[in-house]
């Protein structure tokens, strides 16, 4: 047998408060980051899947995981001590009737291209590994 116990909510339902706070990542949050860059890996595959199949395959390039690297900061500089990771989650397809799409390369590249449009400070080759 079940225990199942239902309680009361006491709290003002949020439709009948004057104020709700919400929570905001900025965008160099690393939640932003990584849902930025993969939404730009989507579409980056979407225009190689539509040129080499001639439609959008499936692929899942929604999870990311930025890995904080060590820095030493210092006002006016600084230096990055080990590399942040970026990990592409996911699944995507690479081959279908013998043509082949890069994903790797693509995922990679836009990756690339996003952090040097967007994180002034931080350099894609030098900074950052891809995994």
């Amino acid at each position: 047998m079940r225990n199942i116990i239902i309680e009361a909510l006491e709290a003002v339902p949020v439709e009948e408060q004057q104020v709700e706070l919400v929570e905001r990542k900025g965008v160099g949050h690393p939640d932003s980051i990584c849902d930025a860059i993969m939404e730009e890996v989507s579409i980056a595959l979407c225009k190689a899947y539509t040129e080499t199949f001639g439609r959008i395959m499936h692929h899942n390039i929604d999870k990311g995981l930025l890995v904080a690297g060590i820095t030493e900061p210092k006002i006016g500089g600084g230096k990055v001590i080990e590399p942040m990771k970026l990990i592409f989650g996911d699944r995507a397809i690479y081959e279908f009737r013998g043509k082949r799409v890069p994903v790797d390369e693509i995922a990679i590249e836009t990756a690339k291209s996003w952090i040097r449009k967007n994180l002034r400070f931080v350099d894609p080759d030098k900074h950052v590994l891809y995994q």
